[in-house]
């Protein structure tokens, strides 16, 4: 049933653009209930945010097989925000809402459960940068991701309230600002 209702929703978020769909709309689309619907999504924000995080884990699979055991954290996370940076740069409608229903949402325990969530990527490559000598061992490795996820957040919500700038280059600030405050 998710997987009918997402694809809906993503099919019309498409071609009508977020801000144009409406609850009902995916319902009639998905061929269900509204009732139905709502038993699933409490919004359209939920909607994108199960679609976005869908997308997320498969993107983050492909990349976690391309890494290298012996990676660096720069070089393994700037590869990362490059590829997010494109992604976002191309589908920028859908950020704030996805943002607004993350915090409108946000549960710290739920946070730490989700296996999916791109901070698990940052604790994968944090750790690593900190076995091979390039980040501070001394710290707690989620402590740190958590650092760096809000940094990454800083960097999208600067960007989206200031289009002029290149998402890519704050993310290549942030990557400085966090190894140049981590580094061993």
């Amino acid at each position: 049933m998710l997987e009918q209702i997402s694809g809906a929703a993503a099919n019309l978020f498409g071609t009508k653009g977020f801000e144009s769909v409406t609850m009902e709309l995916i319902a009639a689309e998905a061929d269900v209930s509204k009732r139905t619907l709502y038993k699933h999504f409490q919004s359209k924000d939920a909607v994108l945010a199960y679609i976005l995080e869908a997308e997320l884990a498969r993107d983050m699979a492909t990349f976690e097989l391309k890494l290298k055991k012996e990676s660096t954290f720069r070089g393994s996370v700037s590869a990362l925000l490059e590829q997010s940076a494109a992604w976002c740069e191309t589908h920028p409608d859908y950020l704030l809402p996805f943002i607004r229903h993350k915090f409108a949402t946000f549960d710290p325990a739920a946070e730490r459960l989700n296996r999916g969530d791109i901070v698990q990527t940052w604790i994968r490559l944090i750790a690593q940068g900190q076995r091979i000598g390039e980040l501070n061992n001394r710290l707690p490795t989620e402590q740190l991701a958590i650092y760096f996820h809000y940094l990454y957040f800083g960097a999208l919500m600067r960007w989206i309230t200031n289009r002029d700038l290149k998402l890519k280059n704050e993310f290549d600030i942030i990557v400085a600002l966090f190894i140049e405050g981590a580094k061993a």
